[in-house]
């Protein structure tokens, strides 16, 4: 797992017999594209999407350790590429997590994500408690790729089972995240979802150019968005004029989340730590040189037995050149035939 290189005393490189063997097809360069490694037993693996003009985009999931140092399984994003894949010399931490490479260097958009989910503030349950019941790959071809990973938690007064869907598209620079929350005891409860990141845009282990963005403007103070006036918003690596003394250059990069579908998150802000903000009024500026956040919060959102609930996300890359300076978010799709996948 990522930071864990030091417990490698040997290692044999199984990946050239693998792709031999397993007939792996050899792609045009300037061809969209998709190739990755999925471990349905152990919830965990790596996609990396190819676009025309050879650039990368690599997501990584469950290859991590959380603050309680366990492991979760399943489709959570963080953590960094098997031992192996560092021999590339081109290879960075930046290539952690969610990260773009530009055809020169990696950069980084995602670092491991801040998930959970509550009954109260006193009541959390990160994903490495949740009981992983599996995964699979539902869809596998060049340009498209589906994965699933099923879980259930005592939850309350009851068991909440949660199934997780990612679906990627060649060249493009996001993939969709489906959540779907089921109580199947016998009890109603009351449940908080949470999904956030302090995300080093840009640079692995620094925010120190990280601002907010939206649509129509940038944010360098800590802040709520009305998430009913808002679909999307994400970090900028453009520097915070607000403060002095930081790096005189930026990578310029942005990412973004968008939040689709019927059931929206009731809180949106950015701040300088998870779990507290202020409004901008108070003239906070983002500060913290690791920890500028965007969070998002559904809730409380209540389920009877037998009901459940679909949350939607789109997490990616944004275009940080547009000359509004302001990044332009991609056209996010979600296709009505990906909605089979639900049912899988």
């Amino acid at each position: 797992m990522l930071g864990e290189e030091n417990r490698l005393l040997a290692k044999i490189e199984f990946d050239p017999l693998y792709n031999f063997f397993s007939g792996e097809k050899k792609l045009s360069a300037n061809t969209p594209h998709l190739n990755y490694r999925w471990s349905n037993r152990n919830g965990n693996g790596y996609i990396f999407n190819y676009s025309a003009d050879g650039k990368q985009l690599l997501t990584c999931f469950s290859r991590f350790r959380d603050s309680q140092d366990m492991v979760p399984k399943g489709l959570f994003v963080g953590g960094g590429l098997p031992y192996s894949k560092h021999d590339d010399i081109e290879l960075t931490m930046s290539a952690t997590g969610m990260a773009h490479f530009d055809g020169k260097e990696w950069h980084h958009l995602w670092c491991n994500a801040n998930e959970t989910i509550a009954s109260s503030p006193d009541e959390k349950h990160d994903p490495s408690t949740w009981t992983f019941l599996g995964s699979k790959v539902l869809h596998a071809s060049d340009s498209k790729l589906v994965l699933k990973s099923s879980h259930e938690l005592p939850f309350d007064k009851t068991v909440l089972h949660i199934d997780r869907y990612a679906i990627f598209r060649a060249g493009e620079t996001y993939f969709t995240l489906l959540i779907k929350i089921a109580n199947v005891g016998s009890s109603q409860t009351d449940y908080y979802y949470v999904y956030g990141d302090e995300p080093w845009v840009g640079e692995f282990g620094t925010s120190a150019g990280n601002v907010g963005w939206t649509k129509d403007r940038l944010h360098y103070y800590e802040t709520a968005l009305n998430p009913l006036q808002h679909s999307y918003a994400g970090m900028y690596d453009i520097g915070n004029p607000l403060i002095l003394g930081g790096k005189s250059k930026y990578s310029g990069l942005a990412n973004f989340i968008e939040w689709m579908g019927d059931i929206k998150p009731g809180l949106v802000y950015f701040s300088n730590k998870e779990g507290q903000f202020v409004n901008e009024e108070q003239k906070v500026p983002l500060y913290s040189k690791d920890n500028r956040v965007i969070f998002l919060q559904w809730g409380p959102r209540t389920l009877m037995p037998g009901s459940q609930d679909l949350l939607i996300m789109a997490i990616g890359m944004a275009d940080g050149t547009a000359k509004s300076g302001v990044p332009l978010k991609p056209e996010v799709r979600l296709d009505q035939a990906d909605a089979r996948f639900l049912f899988q």
